[in-house]
């Protein structure tokens, strides 16, 4: 007997991941790197072209991370193109994003819980 797995039951699966916002961690040589969904916390609204800020779940930056965000498109109306906090700070502190900027593409909208992007966090070390 053969199962045939549809791309619809991995992209399933995969959702049923990004609903624990930590994608796992990754290594790119000897550096280990981790990586966030970035998960929509409110429901808007927004027309093609433009830019609107997102409450997002909250994610935590541990002191010394840096971010990155693919240039992939997680989701089909848009791209978050960054994230941040009320109050900013400095890269030697923990710090916990909590909004995402979103650049829409198409019409439409973001629903609660909707998966708006993935966060990159890569180790430093601050030489001065």
């Amino acid at each position: 007997m053969v199962r045939i797995i549809t791309r619809l039951e991995a992209v399933k699966k995969e959702t049923e991941e990004y609903e624990a916002h930590a994608l796992g961690d990754f290594k790119v040589g000897d550096i280990i790197g981790k990586m966030r969904a970035i998960i929509a916390d409110e429901d808007v609204d927004f027309k093609a072209s433009e830019a609107k800020s997102i409450k997002i779940k909250k994610i935590k930056i541990p002191e010394n991370y840096i971010t990155f965000i693919p240039a992939y498109a997680s989701n089909k109306y848009g791209h978050a193109v960054a994230v941040g906090e009320e109050v900013h700070l400095p890269v030697s502190m923990e710090r916990t994003v909590d909004y995402a900027s979103f650049l829409a593409n198409l019409d439409g909208n973001v629903q609660k819980e909707d998966l708006l992007g993935v966060l990159i966090l890569l180790p430093i070390e601050m030489i001065k």
